[in-house]
């Protein structure tokens, strides 16, 4: 049984200081023995949503095409038009930049997304824009022909200035335009001045991203698929391979997995590293460490399984291969984490 493991933000970017990164001081005992004792390689730059496209097959088109996969995923039929995901997200005033906020840092009722949803709805329609909200926090929006844009994935951008990642192409200032457009129909809306009223942040934008048209997936290169991203989750009902929602801890997942080809997207670590909180990203990890990575090298040592690890980021994507014979690679000595990051000296 092979188990992949795909784990965003396991290596993030390099912060100003020391004591701002994440990776400087972090320990998780059992990823560290994996990581030694496997072989890895390295791939060019990625994120979670493109890596997941490419080992399913599906081309970029202007952006990868995320919104059509999730839009499946969340019950909607995807088949016709261009999609993008139109998320609703926070952006807070900082001197002279909007920095964005996504649905990890705030709730949002079923019945405030309704309302935002039908504001919006009611002043797009005549433009040929429709938005769904099949979730809360998971907001879509139809169109009936390509635009001539590309955008920027959410988690590329949460907990950075908008301002350089906006859309961009031969109607990107319409897009702009459009943007803004949302954030004054949000600005004084009825369920965001009740938000404020009890401190809560307001939903004052959307942000536009993983447009496209929904593509015949024919690969299929897992035989089940386990996680709680509405990607990898459509991306698995497109192509016919079994899915399920992401186990608590390796060992239910290990009481449930049969022989196979099995893809795990643990994304924990994403918000965290966004948002340059590397205390919370440290927790995040030692609770990987303890739920996946410990339980996961016991069954290695049992030859109950054999395991690659694939971490994406903007420097490169790793991949660490290790199986029960790797284990007994004694020479391959436990290096700190920051060690394995792209770009970085070995330490």
């Amino acid at each position: 049984m092979h188990c992949h493991l795909l784990i965003p933000a396991l290596f993030p970017p390099s912060a100003l200081t020391r004591e701002n990164d994440p990776l400087h001081g972090a320990t998780a005992p059992s990823l560290q023995f994996l990581l030694a004792r496997g072989s890895h390689t390295q791939m060019p730059a990625s994120d979670m949503e493109s890596w997941l496209c490419e080992a399913f097959g599906v081309a970029r088109q202007q952006d990868y095409p995320i919104a059509p996969f999730s839009a499946l995923a969340d019950g909607i039929d995807a088949g016709n038009g261009y999609w993008l995901r139109a998320d609703p997200v926070h952006l807070a005033v900082e001197r002279d930049q909007l920095i964005l906020t996504e649905s990890t840092t705030f709730a949002l009722s079923p019945a405030e997304s309704d309302h935002l949803i039908d504001t919006l709805n009611r002043h797009f329609s005549a433009d040929d824009l429709h938005f769904y909200a099949p979730h809360p926090l998971r907001w879509h929006l139809r169109l009936e022909t390509p635009p001539p844009i590309t955008t920027q994935p959410l988690y590329q951008v949460a907990g950075h200035n908008i301002h350089p990642h906006l859309p961009r192409g031969a109607d990107e200032l319409r897009w702009r335009a459009l943007i803004n457009e949302v954030q004054m129909l949000l600005f004084e809306h009825p369920v965001n001045v009740a938000r404020e009223s009890r401190g809560e942040a307001p939903i004052n934008s959307v942000w536009p991203w993983g447009g496209g048209t929904l593509p015949a997936v024919s690969d299929r290169p897992f035989d089940q698929v386990w996680a709680n991203d509405m990607l990898a989750k459509g991306l698995a009902m497109a192509s016919g391979t079994p899915h399920h929602a992401l186990p608590a801890k390796a060992e239910d997942w290990l009481a449930q997995a049969r022989p196979g080809n099995h893809l795990l997207v643990l994304d924990s670590l994403r918000p965290a590293a966004c948002y340059g909180t590397p205390h919370a990203w440290r927790e995040h990890l030692a609770q990987l460490d303890q739920q996946w990575f410990a339980p996961l090298e016991r069954a290695l040592r049992q030859d109950a399984i054999e395991l690659t690890l694939h971490a994406p980021t903007p420097n490169g994507t790793l991949s660490f291969n290790v199986s029960r014979s790797s284990l007994w690679k004694l020479w391959r000595r436990q290096r700190p984490l920051i060690h394995y990051r792209p770009g970085e000296a070995a330490a």
